[in-house]
C-alpha cells in the first residue's frame, strides 16, 4: 500500500477535538503528512500542536467558523500567496444536537446543524477544490465525513440526520462528477465517543455510550481507508447494522430500530420517547 500522503499537505476541518484531533495525530505522526487544521478554538489547536512534539512543525492551523464562506476564501488566498497546494481536503467538522423530538427543535438549532454539517462542506469544496494538486502517486482528493445517520434515520435525530443525508447526496453527486479527476471518499462513522457526543448528559452511562467507538480507533480506521482511496466506508458495528437494516428493509428497518430504542428505556432517549405510554 503506497503512502501517497507522505510529505503532502492536507486541510482538515474540525481539527481541535474528537475524530479530527486524532486524525491530525495519525496523519502527521504515522503517514508523514503536513496538516493544516481548521477549528474555532485556538487554545485546543495550540495544545494539539504541543502534543505532536518533534512533529509539531508539520501542523499549522487557521481559526475560523467553517460556515463562513469568506473565511474559506481568505484561507485560499493565503495558501496561494504561500504557494501551498494541498493534495487532500477532509471535511470533518460537525455538530451533534441533543437527541430530541422534531416538535422541540428550534429554527435556530436546525439552521445551525444544517449550516455546520452540510453547507460548510459545500463552501469548502467550492473554494478549495480548484487548488488541490495531485502527484504522480495520487489524484487530488476530497473526503467528506458523513454519518451512519445518513444511512438509517433514527428517532430524535431529525436535524442531524437531515444535514448528514444532504451531505451524503451531495458527496455522491460529487463522486460522479469528479470521476477520473479526483478521488472523492465518503465516510459513515457509527457512534463515536467525541466531545459532541459526551456533551449530551442523557447519553452518559447509556447503551449508546457503551457501543461508542473511541475517537482514536475511529480515526485510525478512517485514515487507513483514505490511504486505500475507499469511496465508501461504513465504520462501526452500529453503523453496519443500520446500513444493513435500511438497505434490506427500507420501510421496517428504521421502525424496528426505533422500537428497540424505546424498549431499552435508556435515559439517552428520555426527550425522544414518552416512557409512560
Amino acid at each position: 500500500m503506497r503512502n501517497w500522503l507522505y510529505n503532502q499537505t492536507v486541510i482538515l476541518s474540525g481539527a481541535s477535538s474528537g475524530i479530527g484531533k486524532e486524525l491530525v495525530k495519525r496523519l502527521v505522526c504515522v503517514y508523514g503528512a503536513k496538516v493544516i487544521g481548521i477549528a474555532r478554538n485556538e487554545e485546543k489547536l495550540l495544545a494539539l500542536k504541543n502534543e505532536l512534539g518533534e512533529r509539531a512543525a508539520s501542523f499549522s492551523y487557521h481559526t475560523f467558523d467553517v460556515t463562513d464562506k469568506t473565511a474559506w476564501q481568505d484561507l485560499r488566498k493565503t495558501l496561494e500567496m504561500e504557494n501551498v497546494r494541498p493534495i487532500l481536503l477532509i471535511n470533518n467538522a460537525g455538530v451533534f444536537p441533543p437527541l430530541n423530538r422534531v416538535a422541540a427543535l428550534s429554527d435556530a438549532a436546525f439552521l445551525k446543524t444544517l449550516e455546520t454539517n452540510f453547507l460548510s462542506v459545500v463552501h469548502a469544496v467550492e473554494v478549495i477544490s480548484p487548488i488541490l494538486l495531485g502527484t504522480d502517486k495520487s489524484k487530488p482528493a476530497i473526503v467528506n465525513v458523513c454519518s451512519s445517520a445518513a444511512l438509517c434515520t433514527l428517532a430524535g435525530t431529525a436535524a442531524y440526520s437531515a444535514s448528514k443525508s444532504a451531505l451524503k447526496a451531495y458527496s455522491e453527486a460529487l463522486q460522479l462528477e469528479e470521476k477520473g479527476k479526483k478521488y472523492v471518499g465518503i465516510v459513515y462513522p457509527g457512534t463515536t465517543a467525541t466531545e459532541l457526543f459526551r456533551a449530551d448528559q442523557n447519553v452518559q452511562g447509556s447503551a449508546m455510550q457503551k457501543i461508542a467507538m473511541s475517537a482514536e480507533k475511529m480515526a485510525k480506521k478512517i485514515a487507513k481507508r483514505i490511504l486505500k482511496r475507499k469511496k465508501r466506508s461504513v465504520i462501526g458495528f452500529d453503523a453496519k447494522l443500520m446500513s444493513f437494516a435500511a438497505r434490506l428493509m427500507p420501510k421496517t428497518g428504521p421502525a424496528i430500530i426505533c422500537k428497540v430504542m424505546k424498549s431499552s428505556k435508556s435515559k439517552a432517549f428520555t426527550d425522544v420517547f414518552d416512557y409512560h405510554k
